[in-house]
């Protein structure tokens, strides 16, 4: 049994990068792409530079939503975690149906190791988007890592398997269920 749960330890973190943190991007500038065609070396975001810009918008125009947005992904993508919640928190202020909003939130919340509130908001966002596949998806890996409550995260991913059969993470999903399942009647014999 401690093979099976070892095994999905080291694939949680492949699969719980599914949040669509791009869908919620706003008119703002974008994100650099992080590769330099002229250099052939790879560099990331200017993250201090992009948080700088989207503060001053806000301080131009405190309810911008879109620069609200942008700036929670900009501490998201910089895993300021923190940060990226109370800007998410902020922009559910003025529009509270905005599930990828909700969807990168919940991941934020669990990453400060809060799985309750992280369930809560992958809850809300399949609420105001039924076709919101990341947010179940991530509600049932907090369920199986951080909950340990396998059962209800197995329910979860069959019906998200059921509604989408060809999620990009079904695989792996599959495999992880199947080991889940296999544990559980070995835990149940």
């Amino acid at each position: 049994m401690k093979k099976v749960f070892i095994i999905a330890f080291f694939c949680f973190p492949l699969l719980l990068g599914c949040t669509n943190v791009d869908a919620t991007r706003s008119p703002a500038p974008p994100i650099a792409a992080g590769h330099s065609q002229n250099s052939g070396q790879s560099q990331g975001p200017d993250y201090a530079g992009l948080i700088e810009e989207y503060r001053s918008m806000l301080q131009e125009d405190p309810r911008n939503l879109a620069a609200i947005i942008a700036l929670g992904n900009a501490y998201f993508d910089n895993r300021r975690w923190s940060d990226a919640i109370r800007l998410y928190e902020q922009s559910l202020e003025i529009d509270p149906r905005n599930a990828e909003v909700y969807t990168n939130m919940g991941t934020a919340y669990r990453y400060v190791g809060k799985p309750v509130r992280a369930i809560a908001a992958y809850r809300q966002a399949v609420n105001n988007d039924p076709g919101n596949m990341d947010a179940r998806y991530n509600m049932g890996a907090v369920y199986a890592f951080d909950l340990k409550q396998y059962d209800t995260a197995l329910h979860l991913w069959e019906d998200l398997l059921r509604l989408a059969p060809n999620y990009p993470l079904a695989g792996n999903m599959r495999a992880l269920m199947g080991a889940f399942r296999k544990a559980l009647q070995k835990a149940g014999s």
